[in-house]
């Protein structure tokens, strides 16, 4: 049987099943937050050199950047990438067939070496794109947050890569990274410092030794809102949960929490519009962007917890429970009163393409996790990270937590939206004219 399109391949590993699968490629859909990078950029690639660009509606949707990828990569080929084939529908009476379609190699002749990226501390770090939706579609659902029960600059280093799995058990090896394969007693020290990220169809990894997976879909929310982390601990065994539960530090929390970094938030937001000028609103809209900021500064720690959402374990004393109840409270009401505050706003008239500019913060529609490292881990003066230094890192490493603030330029505030939004970025000269509130500065 002839092997599925690659793109088709990867977004059934992301999750859907094969109708859905094919109907998402085959269509006009944002599909690349699904591809991870690397495929990604041989995908474009070949699309590019067969001319194929065309024929493949989803292309269209992936940032410039990706495409700069792609031509180095061609200009650096010395023969010609595989053809880029027209989109096959299988029948599903061979269940057989359908297995083979998902699980049968993505470019198995591609060297691997890039499965499993991780982080240590050094260098500097350029973040990858999480798993993420169309921009729109997760801002209309701004208000379906799903609460669960996470100074030196990281550096990017590759573990040994093994094998591929056999063909008959693929989730064998394409679903788990390498140190996931591995039990959380098995670690050695300087893997329990490293920072993983799915490579390709690896569907569980490690982050400071704690086993992670995507965050599961519920009831209100099925997929992440653009650019933020998207994933979970797995504690489907006795031991993860363990590794988790014994990060929870009450005396080093209190220190972070009497330093009130949600207030460091707010007062580093991006606080002028970027992709918008303001003479093109009303009054209407003027007053009501005064009030989301508002609203945005008031409930800034319930922004900020829910971008950092670190695992709490309440059976360990009065202040953990307390803690835990309060967080999930405070959390919720927030999110359900900027729902209703943006859905009024929006009725009343301002546009709802204002929303998806950088400096009008987002409630993601899943809670970021925030893993935190393992205690014996020494920063550069030989001392335990505090975890006013792993937040830096946490926020370098994933702007959405702190709703890019982190960011190095404006370029990269927007490098989430669609290409058609990016478009809009205005001129430098013209970035810090238009304040996104006129009351609070």
């Amino acid at each position: 049987m002839d092997k599925q399109r690659a793109d088709l391949q990867l977004v059934m590993r992301s999750g859907l099943d094969y109708l859905d699968a094919f109907e998402l490629v085959n269509s006009d859909h944002l599909v690349h937050p699904r591809i991870p990078f690397r495929e990604l950029t041989l995908m474009l690639a070949r699309m590019m050199y067969w001319g194929r660009l065309n024929h493949t509606p989803w292309a269209k949707y992936a940032p410039s950047w990706c495409f700069k990828k792609a031509e180095s990569y061609l200009d650096n080929l010395d023969s010609a990438p595989a053809r880029w084939p027209a989109l096959k529908k299988l029948r599903l009476d061979d269940s057989a067939e359908v297995m083979e379609a998902l699980f049968s190699g993505v470019g198995e002749s591609e060297d691997d070496e890039d499965r499993d990226v991780t982080f240590k501390s050094s260098v500097e770090f350029k973040p990858q794109a999480p798993r993420t939706t169309p921009p729109r579609e997760a801002k209309l659902r701004r208000g379906s947050v799903s609460f669960g029960s996470s100074s030196s600059t990281p550096t990017v280093t590759d573990p040994p890569s093994e094998p591929p799995a056999k063909r008959h058990r693929p989730a064998q090896g394409r679903r788990r990274s390498v140190l996931a394969r591995k039990e959380y007693s098995e670690l050695a020290p300087d893997e329990l410092a490293l920072v993983g990220t799915p490579g390709r169809g690896v569907m569980s990894w490690r982050q400071y030794g704690i086993l992670l997976k995507f965050a599961p879909g519920t009831a209100n929310a099925i997929e992440q809102t653009t650019g933020f982390p998207d994933y979970t601990p797995n504690l489907a065994k006795v031991t993860e949960v363990e590794a988790v539960r014994t990060r929870w530090d009450p005396a080093s929390f209190k220190v972070l929490w009497d330093l009130a970094p949600w207030d460091d938030m707010s007062n580093q937001r991006l606080k002028f519009l970027i992709l918008h000028q303001l003479d093109h609103l009303n009054a209407q809209a003027k007053s009501s962007l005064v009030d989301i900021v508002d609203f945005m500064w008031k409930h800034r720690r319930a922004f900020w917890l829910t971008g950092h959402w670190f695992f709490i374990d309440h059976r360990l004393d009065d202040y953990s429970a307390e803690l835990h109840a309060d967080r999930k409270k405070e959390c919720d009401t927030g999110k359900k009163n900027y729902k209703k505050l943006l859905d009024d706003k929006v009725r009343d008239g301002l546009p709802e393409s204002v929303l998806e500019k950088p400096g009008i913060w987002t409630f993601p529609a899943k809670v970021c996790s925030w893993i935190w490292m393992d205690k014996p881990q020494l920063n550069d003066q030989g001392r335990p990270f505090s975890l006013a230094e792993q937040l830096r890192i946490a926020d370098k490493l994933e702007p959405a937590r702190v709703q890019w603030n982190s960011c190095d330029s404006d370029d990269q505030r927007v490098a989430h939206l669609s290409l058609s939004l990016r478009k809009k970025l205005l001129p430098e000269s013209e970035r810090r004219r238009y304040p996104v509130s006129t009351q609070r500065p």
